[in-house]
């Protein structure tokens, strides 16, 4: 049995409006944004454990202007732009839940790849759960998940 659930909090700003160590400085309307959407990770017991924030976008982007420029809700890279965790290990677990949200539900999109901050990290979490990192640039970073849909 799962120990989590994987869902779109995305009309639930109060439970992560203002949780975000990463990105504090993105509010509910560029979170909520045409083509962006948050997950939040609940344990069994209702608690809330993880929160990611993804934007579909048409192009890589390489920092938080590009990310703008390039969401669109017919994007077919999906960038998880932040993610903190508020219990051990679940930073881990709700990016892979993600990931095997796409390879199940989301045909069109063909590439996972982060925005991620230039830390070691940031790093370190994405290279020990199997991202390559694929670019770095000034502030950010992009480790791409590989992304294989199941076929139903």
């Amino acid at each position: 049995m799962k120990e989590y659930v994987l869902e779109n909090v995305t009309t639930k700003p109060d439970l992560w409006r203002h949780g975000d160590p990463v990105r504090p400085e993105l509010g509910v309307s560029y979170k909520t944004y045409p083509g962006r959407a948050v997950f939040g990770l609940r344990a069994l017991d209702g608690k809330y454990v993880a929160f990611c924030c993804v934007a579909r976008t048409l192009d890589v982007p390489w920092d938080i202007m590009s990310l703008s420029s390039f969401t669109s809700k017919d994007g077919t890279i999906y960038v998880p732009y932040t993610v903190w965790s508020l219990r051990k290990g679940a930073g881990r677990v709700i990016i892979n839940e993600l990931i095997n949200f796409v390879k199940k539900s989301d045909e069109s999109i063909r590439r996972i790849v982060t925005l991620s901050p230039r830390t070691d990290m940031a790093k370190n979490f994405h290279l020990r759960n199997g991202a390559k990192e694929i670019a770095t640039h000034v502030v950010t970073v992009n480790f791409e998940y590989e992304v294989k849909h199941e076929r139903h």
